[in-house]
């Protein structure tokens, strides 16, 4: 079962087709993308960090669409 990459608790990935990246639902966090340039850099990241780069891509997002984390929002 994939894992939230925030919380790290079980989540669901939702199927986004031609997306490059993953979407997740997380109980904790709810529907949310990360690009998939984010997942390719090495750098180790903070649950603080992931919690705050959520928050900007929430911020960021039209409404009615799911946030979109990418590595500006580190």
């Amino acid at each position: 079962m994939p894992q939230c990459p925030i919380c790290k608790s079980e989540a669901e990935e939702i199927d986004l087709g031609l997306f490059d990246g993953a979407g997740f639902r997380c109980k904790r966090h709810g529907e949310f993308r990360v690009a998939g340039s984010v997942f390719k850099e090495s750098r180790a990241r903070t649950r603080q960090q992931w919690e705050n780069a959520l928050v900007l891509a929430e911020r960021r997002a039209a409404l009615g669409t799911r946030p979109l984390i990418t590595t500006y929002d580190f």
